[in-house]
């Protein structure tokens, strides 16, 4: 790949490289470098997803190597940036809404898919490992409403609870936070942008709701403002209420993977 200019790029908490980059003949392409296995997994789940999406933009396979990609460039900014320059609150709750939105239309894909047959198999046997391992950890997240208690107890409510959980199992990106999702204005009539493709797979969406109101809360914190109505601006573009007990029991999930 022939690169005549490159311009970095800083994703907060990010592990890999990006690079904006304009190649000799004129075209600009987004290229990220990583932990091999991460980056042959991204490879793998955008090649599965081409055209799979006539409702969202998502990056275009155009070439990779061993521990690095190139995709086609997605214009705009990613709404973590867009939320935290906001100055109304009101702007803070449509930039919400829209990565709500966006979020419902990318499960569009999943209908162009063929779907697994155990998408929980391999995460609960990674999460019963670290319980036997560290059952005594304390898990601190408020944004999954746990402070304070170990490991072991946070399990035991999650098995109490699985038994109630009728899966809702749809093909989604897998990381999601404001950051993955890039929005040229609030008022175009495109609706959004997915990045990171890298943890995409078959899972229950409402996994995707969890991370979503912790990210919310993430960068409410880091913007001195209160997530709540924001929270619920996001839930309410799903259609979920805060109080849905299968949200509750993701959020523990999510809270004991982020262990792993």
């Amino acid at each position: 790949m022939d690169i005549t200019s490159s311009t970095p790029l800083t994703f907060l908490g990010d592990a890999s490289k990006a690079t904006k980059c304009t190649l000799a003949n004129g075209d600009v392409v987004f290229r990220k470098v990583g932990d091999a296995s991460v980056i042959q997994r991204e490879v793998m789940q955008l090649q599965n997803i081409v055209n799979s999406s006539r409702i969202l933009a998502i990056p275009q396979l155009v070439t990779f190597g061993d521990d690095w990609l190139a995709t086609s460039w997605l214009p705009g900014r990613n709404l973590a940036e867009q939320f935290a320059m906001a100055d109304a609150e009101t702007t803070r709750g449509a930039i919400c809404e829209r990565f709500g939105s966006v979020l419902c239309a990318s499960t569009a894909i999943s209908t162009t898919l063929s779907e697994p047959e155990d998408p929980f198999g391999l995460m609960f046997d990674q999460l019963d490992r670290i319980v036997h391992a560290d059952g005594g950890r304390v898990v601190a997240d408020t944004n999954a409403f746990i402070d304070g208690k170990v490991v072991a107890d946070v399990w035991r409510e999650v098995l109490s609870d699985s038994s109630g959980v009728i899966p809702e199992i749809r093909y989604v990106q897998g990381d999601w936070c404001l950051p993955n999702v890039m929005s040229d204005s609030l008022d175009n009539a495109q609706l959004g942008a997915i990045v990171d493709w890298s943890e995409a797979g078959w899972l229950d969406w409402r996994f995707c709701i969890a991370d979503g109101l912790w990210s919310i809360g993430y960068n409410s914190r880091l913007a001195g403002v209160n997530p709540e109505s924001f929270q619920k601006a996001f839930l309410n573009a799903c259609d979920v209420t805060s109080d849905t007990d299968i949200v509750a029991w993701c959020r523990k999930v999510r809270a004991l993977s982020a262990l792993i």
